[in-house]
């Protein structure tokens, strides 16, 4: 019969870790390796590393389980690449197992995990996110620069800096001091493309300009002001010489009737200072992107 003791002793110990607990932190606290081994019996607990368990009546996800690998790999070990970006709540980012990096003396080892080894800790930038050990923003963007394609890189690099994780000049200072890190050169030629001081509101956005670029055209302005009776509003992409504006606009529809009136008196402005307006939809953009080149260009060209 399973210990009930027990049971409420693991649930102590592994409360702080999303149900997950390291066999010998039980044992110090006076659980037997007989009764963990009857709770696994038993169905009430899980071994999903060495030494390392789970709680079965706590939900599974991908956090639960990158909290394992750090408990199994020991204290020195932060989470890295896709698991720190999904700490951080990254846009698109999504951890396949559990990503660490442990010291090159660590023998920590797993088909479950993917372990990298750093011999410059310092260069990780470790830091404590929502209670974990994470490599710091930089660094975790550099990781990203060689396992993400460069749409989904941008995405998630300018959502950190939306959300003021980072900035250009912080990337900027970070690529310079580690310039040989893996994935330092993608994320540098990354930097250099985008706006310095506005980051990409949404993915639409970045996919509108990636389109733009890879179509050799780059004589815009981002987050154009242009301003109505004292109000200023800013739009997405100007081309002030054909004084043309190219907005992104993902919005189905509107919950907020103030946020419809907004919108309707942002469409309105451009045509006072004189300006065309050509609208990138999400299904214009993912499935139709020439028909969008084309009314923007038939646009610019009645300047």
């Amino acid at each position: 019969m399973v210990n009930e003791s027990a049971f409420g002793t693991l649930s102590r110990l592994s409360a702080p870790s999303l149900g997950v607990f390291r066999g010998r932190a039980a044992v110090k606290l006076g659980i037997s390796r007989k009764q963990i081994a009857a709770l696994v019996a038993a169905g009430v607990v899980e071994r999903v590393l060495p030494d390392t368990y789970r709680m079965t009546s706590v939900r599974r996800s991908n956090e639960q389980f990158l909290r394992a690998a750090l408990l199994w790999a020991g204290g020195t070990a932060m989470a890295a690449g896709r698991s720190a970006g999904e700490v951080y709540g990254l846009e698109g980012v999504r951890a396949p197992a559990p990503e660490i990096v442990v010291l090159p003396s660590s023998r920590a080892r797993a088909d479950s995990v993917v372990v990298h080894r750093s011999r410059d800790p310092a260069a990780l930038m470790p830091r404590r996110w929502r209670g974990l050990r994470v490599t710091g923003v930089e660094p975790t963007l550099v990781a990203l620069g060689h396992l993400l394609d460069g749409e989904a890189l941008e995405v998630a690099c300018e959502d950190a800096r939306r959300r003021r994780l980072t900035s250009v000049p912080s990337l900027r200072s970070y690529l310079e001091r580690h310039a040989g890190r893996t994935g330092a050169s993608t994320l540098h030629q990354l930097v250099d493309g985008l706006d310095p001081v506005h980051p990409a509101r949404s993915t639409l956005e970045v996919k509108t300009r990636r389109l733009l670029v890879a179509s050799g055209i780059t004589d815009f302005t981002r987050e154009f002001p242009l301003t109505w009776n004292g109000r200023t509003y800013r739009f997405d992409f100007a081309f002030e010489r054909s004084r043309t504006i190219l907005e992104t606009n993902g919005r189905r529809w509107h919950d907020d009737a103030t946020d419809y009136e907004h919108d309707n008196e942002k469409w309105s402005v451009p045509g006072r200072h004189g300006y065309r307006i050509v609208f990138a939809t999400w299904d214009k953009l993912t499935r139709h992107p020439r028909q969008l080149l084309s009314e923007l260009a038939a646009t610019r060209a009645c300047a």
